[in-house]
């Protein structure tokens, strides 16, 4: 009986409040508890134009580690038990100088007071004395206290060059052969050259004819170039490659600095017996991202502030007559950046700072030459691109050759 009380006793209040006429509430279903509000990490992104210690802390004891230096950065730790790894180490950047760290991400995670922890990433940009460039990537996960900054995660790993500059020279073979073993590194074969380079220029005076004897094309990649990419030369009688091939090429890897040799018999300066030096570059071959020209060269050069005069031939002056031979027309010779010589690329701040002065002089760019490849620079160009036919957001030869063109640079 009892099993049946909890069941009848509802029933049985129910009928005495009707009968009394007391009414009955309404209760509504019972809801589970709000679940507990749990506080998520404050995020404070850093603004551009500040330099937290910590950025500067942390990047120099990577740029060490790159080094190879055994230098500790005060108030820095590698965590030991951490995750630490870089691309290659093969190659040390010792002797490079730190041109620029590009910080392309920086966020601060709160874990609790007087602690955060901090995500950064970005790049860093190396040259050394006979400006050769290199760029390496970081990213890194450490954690900061008032003790000092402890980093647990680390990768670095080097950046490929899209568009590498090369440097070309003519050197006589006699010379080259002389210098023997003397010649070991990457720096040697380029002191080498500048030193004993013939000039491709000639006077008006000058012989055009050029003297024919044999001589080394030597090209020099001023940019870190990897092994899986390719970097090739040919030598041939006609621009663009075409015609008959008049030299093969040897490449020489110092560390992921290449040099380009080839020999044969040339005339250096000679308008009437010209030959043309084409260097081509894929960063991977087995990529998608086809081969690109990277360098074209003749035999005959002109300084870029040079003036060239196109004259016809004189005529004997006749009285009252006009004079038969037609004024000289005097054109400016376009330099190495409107005739792709020397390319520029956004990456790195000095050449973000040539290509803002044009845009500026241009009426395009309206901010200031901070040499920082931002939303102003971008929109400039974007602006030059839609009035000259290229697509929005693009940087590449034919923009930068419609850029610098009639600039004389």
């Amino acid at each position: 009986m009892r099993k049946y009380t909890f069941f009848i006793l509802p029933i049985l209040c129910t009928m005495i409040l009707s009968a009394c006429n007391i009414p009955v509430m309404e209760t509504a279903p019972l809801e589970p508890p709000p679940p507990k509000v749990v506080e998520t990490p404050v995020v404070k992104p850093v603004k551009k134009a500040q330099s937290p210690d910590d950025i500067k802390l942390v990047t120099a004891t990577l740029i060490e580690r790159l080094r190879g230096s055994r230098v500790a950065v005060d108030n820095v730790t590698m965590d030991p038990n951490g995750q630490h790894a870089v691309g290659e180490l093969s190659f040390s950047y010792a002797g490079f100088d730190v041109k620029n760290v590009a910080v392309t991400g920086y966020v601060v995670n709160v874990i609790e007071p007087g602690m955060a922890m901090v995500v950064l990433e970005g790049v860093i940009l190396f040259k050394d004395v006979i400006n050769r460039r290199a760029g390496v990537y970081f990213a890194t996960q450490y954690i900061v206290t008032q003790q000092g900054i402890n980093i647990t995660k680390s990768v670095m790993a080097g950046v490929p060059p899209d568009f590498p500059r090369v440097e070309t020279f003519f050197v006589p073979q006699k010379k080259l052969r002389e210098a023997g073993g003397k010649l070991v590194s990457y720096t040697d074969y380029y002191l080498f050259a500048i030193e004993n380079a013939e000039p491709m220029t000639y006077g008006a005076e000058g012989k055009k004819s050029g003297k024919n004897s044999d001589y080394y094309v030597m090209t020099f990649c001023k940019d870190r170039v990897f092994q899986e990419s390719s970097l090739t030369m040919k030598i041939t009688s006609k621009p663009y490659g075409a015609g008959k091939k008049l030299g093969e090429a040897i490449s020489i890897n110092d560390s992921g600095w290449r040099i380009l040799i080839a020999g044969g018999k040339f005339s250096p300066g000679s308008s009437q017996n010209k030959f043309y030096v084409g260097v081509a570059y894929q960063q991977n071959p087995k990529g998608y991202i086809p081969e690109v020209v990277v360098g074209e060269f003749s035999n005959v050069k002109s300084d870029i502030t040079t003036m060239v005069a196109t004259t016809a031939p004189a005529a004997p002056v006749v009285a009252a007559q006009p004079p038969a031979a037609e004024e000289a027309q005097i054109q400016p010779v376009e330099g190495p950046l409107a005739n792709g010589e020397v390319y520029l690329n956004p990456l790195f701040p000095d050449d973000v700072e040539i290509i803002q002065i044009r845009l500026k002089n241009l009426g395009y760019y309206k901010g200031k030459i901070d040499k920082n490849y931002g939303p102003l620079t971008r929109a400039a160009l974007n602006g030059f691109n839609k009035k000259h036919g290229f697509p929005k957001g693009q940087w590449n030869m034919g923009v930068q050759k419609a850029l610098f063109k009639g600039t004389g640079q």
